[in-house]
């Protein structure tokens, strides 16, 4: 496994995580970052996923309303 190049500001950032973090290596910080990230787009993905869901059962609906009632919406006058 090789080093990664990072900037004097990410390893003073890195620094100051780990006594926050309860963490005794840069190598941590960055695990749990990784970690982090991965939960974060995994829920993105998710997230997304309902709302196509959602979206296509809208339609759906609406489409189901509009054979059960195609004078207009059931319940004005």
């Amino acid at each position: 496994m090789s080093a990664i190049a990072i900037s004097k500001e990410d390893e003073e950032q890195i620094q100051a995580l780990m006594p926050e973090l309860k963490m005794t290596s840069k190598a941590q910080v960055v695990r749990e970052a990784l970690r982090l990230l991965r939960e974060k787009l995994e829920q993105e993905k998710l997230r997304t996923q309902i709302q196509e869901s959602v979206r296509r059962c809208a339609q759906a609906d609406r489409r189901e309303n509009r054979l059960l009632f195609p004078g207009g919406v059931a319940g004005q006058d």
